[in-house]
């Protein structure tokens, strides 16, 4: 076996000796995607195949070429375009294809698809149905829109089912106990609910307390064997020393003194805070809204066959002051038997036109302020029962509107005139601060005037005592006062509290917790408040204001009960 002949360097340089392998020209092979990277130089080729497999090498591609690009970034089928030192760009990206495998480089040849032929086609949602629209949808919006429970509204659908019965139906039924009993727990609650309402309650629950209890007692006492219609008394007092609660406990006992009397028919109960509608007493449509609305839900109470129209009662008469002509009755209220259509007519035309007089201003409120009487009369009430909080809040003067009554020479009207004058011939229940500035104007001449002073005549067995300032409270200090007395007790309980439940028991130590801080300031200002609360009201010179300005301006004072 003979060797192969081997070249010189000599020889490889020489054209003659050359192999004719040396001689194809070069290309230049750049990767597709790194095109700015310097190239590999290559020699032709003989084949598409061959350069495809060297570019793989070369170029250290991951995966196989598969096309060939050149300059301008049109695709290389052909092997014979390639030119000598050509700049070819490597591609393993598999190429695209038409559905019958040719290559579509070639633009002259390419189909261009519809756009449309590559969408997907989506299921159909299938749409639900819609639910056709039940007869009594109105009904059912007017009950979602109720301010009332569900549960509430079924119970006055059947005590209002049960009152427009007659005596005969009310023997035959078998529930006739139980439903009477549920008239009268409904009244009783909506009734109190009602003053709750209008903040006409005590500001602490002392029901069930002893303090509670003589409260109650002593005011049961006023009213009995007292007629309804002699029912007149003026309850006043110092600030905030129980006159609400006292106004609270007088309106609920006469009310469970109606009931036990069944005579919840011939009154109307109308209870009203002036103080928490203080801020628009001076806006007469706004008060007129306020004794509609508050005269109508007390005679739902009463009557509670009318429960299911006191709502077209209420826009009718809302719309009195609204509409320019004289709104008719609505036919569930003029289709009602035994309903006083013409009585209510007549009121809502005096209403009407007194509104719409240019110098109707003063009727207008005179109107108003008799409205739940008029009212009353007109359901076959003997009359209504005021029932006033915070009476002297009322004391102002409404100026004309001049945009509604335009009228000339019309005076300001004084309000608390006008109130009296409505309270002339009615029961009537009301709170008032000790004023002698309101009680001037008050022209009201026979009524019982009660004093929240002195009620309470037991003395407390604690005292309350300030180390640093050496004060020394008792509860005779408390005028008898409900209110004080309850105000009292409760700086009590918080004292003992404050000391039973004290990390750290020791008086000595300097150390104290965060919780104990804590009760020490709410005790101090608790006591502070009813100091002020005291001095106010104190005639007998229990407190010196010196050793409560100091009291006041010490960062931590120590409160003992003994």
């Amino acid at each position: 076996m003979s060797a192969s002949p081997v070249n010189s360097p000599r020889s490889i340089h020489s054209p003659k000796q050359a192999s004719p392998k040396d001689t194809r020209p070069f290309i230049y092979l750049y990767k597709v995607e790194f095109p700015d990277n310097p190239p590999k130089r290559i020699r032709m080729p003989k084949d598409m195949k061959e350069l495809l497999s060297i570019a793989t090498d070369i170029l250290e591609l991951q995966r196989p070429a598969t096309q060939v690009f050149d300059s301008n970034d049109d695709p290389v089928t052909e092997f014979e375009k390639i030119i000598p030192k050509a700049n070819l760009y490597i591609s393993s990206a598999k190429p695209h294809t038409e559905e019958d495998d040719e290559f579509i480089y070639n633009k002259t040849s390419r189909v261009y698809k519809d756009p449309l032929e590559g969408l997907k086609k989506l299921p159909t949602v299938k749409q639900p149905k819609v639910k056709p629209v039940p007869e009594d949808a109105n009904t059912q919006c007017t009950i979602a829109a109720c301010p009332l429970t569900v549960k509430q509204n079924l119970r006055n659908a059947i005590i209002s089912l049960y009152a427009s019965l007659t005596p005969d139906h009310i023997t035959h039924l078998n529930c006739a106990e139980t439903m009477t009993k549920l008239t009268k727990e409904t009244q009783i609650f909506e009734f109190e609910n009602a003053l709750l309402s209008q903040y006409i309650a005590p500001t602490t629950v002392i029901n069930h307390t002893p303090l509670g209890q003589q409260t109650t007692n002593w005011m049961m006492e006023k009213l009995k064997g007292l007629p309804a219609e002699d029912c007149r008394f003026i309850i006043t007092g110092p600030s905030q020393s129980g006159k609400s609660t006292l106004l609270h406990i007088a309106a609920s006992l006469f009310f469970n003194k109606l009931q036990l009397a069944g005579e919840t028919i011939h009154f109307l109960m109308f209870p009203l805070n002036w103080l928490l509608h203080q801020i628009y007493i001076d806006d007469v449509v706004k008060l007129y809204h306020l004794f509609v609305k508050t005269t109508l839900d007390m005679l739902q109470i009463c009557r509670l066959e009318f429960i299911p129209l006191m709502q077209s009662l209420t826009n009718w008469l809302f719309n009195l002051i609204t509409i320019p002509g004289l709104p008719a009755m609505p036919p569930t209220l003029s289709h009602f038997p035994d309903f006083p259509v013409h009585e209510l007519n007549e009121l809502g035309k005096r209403i009407h036109n007194t509104w719409f007089r240019e110098d109707g201003f003063h009727d207008f409120v005179e109107e108003i302020v008799n409205f739940p009487n008029n009212l009353a009369k007109i359901f076959g009430f003997i009359s209504a029962i005021y029932v006033y909080d915070h009476f002297d809040a009322c004391g102002y003067q409404i100026n004309v509107p001049v945009e509604q009554f335009p009228a000339p020479y019309q005076e300001p009207v004084n309000l608390s005139e006008l109130i009296c004058d409505s309270l002339k011939g009615c029961p009537f229940f009301i709170a008032s601060q000790n004023d002698g500035d309101f009680f001037n104007i008050f022209s009201v001449q026979e009524f019982h005037q009660l004093s929240t002073e002195r009620l309470i005549a037991s003395k407390g067995e604690r005292e309350l005592v300030v180390l640093q300032a050496k004060v020394l409270i008792t509860m005779d200090m408390c005028r008898g006062c409900p209110a004080y007395c309850a105000l009292f007790n409760h700086v009590c309980d918080l004292a003992a509290e404050v000391t039973r439940r004290a990390a750290l028991k020791s008086q000595f130590s300097k150390l104290k917790s965060v919780v104990d801080i804590a009760r020490n300031e709410q005790l101090k200002q608790e006591f502070i408040r009813m100091c002020i609360l005291l001095g106010a009201a104190d005639t007998d010179g229990h407190f010196d204001e010196n050793k409560m300005n100091e009291l006041m301006s010490m960062p931590e004072i120590s409160i003992r009960v003994r």
